[in-house]
């Protein structure tokens, strides 16, 4: 039977730090974001795949919490789509397939182009030099992520970071967190490619040319796009997104 990561502490483990909480919220809001957190993270980071089924009980060991905050926690999770609820009452992380995919990368290139043109000028240089190295070197790369995950992840982080609008970078990092559920996130034998597009993106964004940045994520996002639908004979309604 699968387990459950550890919640008590980061050490060891691929958890992200959880988003700190309010001071002046009440211990009940408190336990139920830390559940959230820590039980998106679990999601996003694969330590719980696609199918895996959550227990109640063990789930309130692991996070040492009362069932009610927990329930509260996974109620969200179910009201934004990463957990399902099978008509016995079981509950399970949901599975994101080919075709959800490529409606998430859609989404996308419409946005993360506008998004890394809004960023451009104000990613700290120092920032975007950091990255580039670990784009080059994948193994300097931040710790805590899974050996598949690409260093050129921590580009579109800080697109995100940047943009200054955040219902914006809420959108792209939910479409990016839905995709990493996928277990078809990678097109093989792409790599090398996309490293060269991240470099190119940083380089425009080092450069300060919003235009080029903006451009270079177009092709990016296109390519990964073109890599799925070649890669995964998708069905024809799915080649005809625009």
């Amino acid at each position: 039977r699968p387990r459950l990561p550890c919640a008590a502490s980061n050490e060891g483990s691929n958890l992200e730090n959880p988003v700190p909480l309010s001071k002046v919220a009440p211990p009940a809001a408190n336990a139920t974001e830390r559940a959230y957190q820590t039980m998106l993270s679990w999601i996003e980071n694969r330590q719980i795949g696609p199918g895996f089924v959550l227990d109640e009980r063990r789930l309130s060991s692991a996070l040492d919490i009362s069932r009610t905050p927990l329930r509260n926690a996974l109620n969200r999770l179910l009201g934004e789509g990463y957990l399902v609820r099978l008509v016995n009452g079981t509950i399970m992380v949901r599975e994101v397939g080919v075709g959800e995919v490529l409606e998430l990368l859609y989404v996308r290139r419409l946005l993360e182009p506008e998004a890394v043109m809004l960023a451009a000028g104000r990613i700290p240089a120092g920032e975007l030099a950091k990255v580039r190295d670990a784009v080059q070197h994948p193994d300097l790369a931040t710790e805590g992520r899974i050996e598949t995950w690409q260093a050129g992840d921590e580009l579109h982080d800080i697109v995100c970071d940047y943009c200054t609008n955040r219902s914006l970078a809420n959108i792209l990092r939910d479409a990016r967190r839905r995709i990493r559920m996928s277990n078809i996130e990678r097109v093989p034998g792409r790599s090398a490619e996309a490293s060269e597009e991240h470099l190119r993106i940083i380089d425009a964004l080092l450069d300060g040319n919003a235009e080029q940045a903006r451009d270079a994520m177009a092709v990016h996002l296109e390519n990964i796009t073109q890599g799925f639908l070649a890669t995964y004979a998708v069905r024809s309604e799915h080649r005809n997104l625009p």
